[in-house]
């Protein structure tokens, strides 16, 4: 009976962190889209508005235009530099991933009653402890970035 405990509370535990890894996974997914396309678009903007023929009078306008265009361009870059949304993504998807193969295993052993799922606990834990170095290696690398400017 306390393995059948440990097979539910597992697994209402597991289904939690996939809802939640798959939410963050999505949005930054989303995330990295948006900066993409908002970089491919004001870049073909700049060049449109500069490759246009304007008359003496409106040449002024036509700089200052590409200008405010350039500069939404680079603060938008340096957002996706500085929260790098890509790699949170990939990040968050292996590890989306590995806690599916993880619910597969454990669903396969629920379906054997006398199973055991310590191993599988370990398993997990293991996860989220490779989720947490790869996020410390992202924030020791911007760190070290950091200091190397300054």
């Amino acid at each position: 009976m306390e393995q059948n405990n440990k097979k539910d509370f597992f697994s209402s535990v597991l289904e939690s962190s996939i809802t939640i890894i798959k939410k963050k996974s999505k949005k930054n997914k989303f995330k990295t889209g948006l900066i993409n396309g908002l970089s491919i678009i004001l870049g073909a903007l700049i060049t449109l508005i500069l490759g246009f023929d304007v008359s003496n009078e409106n040449t002024q306008l036509q700089k200052n235009l590409a200008l405010i265009v350039g500069a939404l361009l680079t603060i938008i870059n340096g957002w996706g530099v500085l929260f790098d949304y890509k790699k949170l993504w990939v990040r968050q998807k292996i590890t989306l991933l590995s806690l599916y193969q993880l619910k597969n295993e454990l669903d396969f052993r629920k379906s054997k009653n006398n199973q055991k799922i310590d191993d599988l606990f370990e398993e997990y834990q293991k996860i989220w402890e490779i989720d947490q170095n790869a996020w410390k290696s992202i924030v020791l690398s911007s760190q070290k970035l950091e200091h190397k400017k300054s």
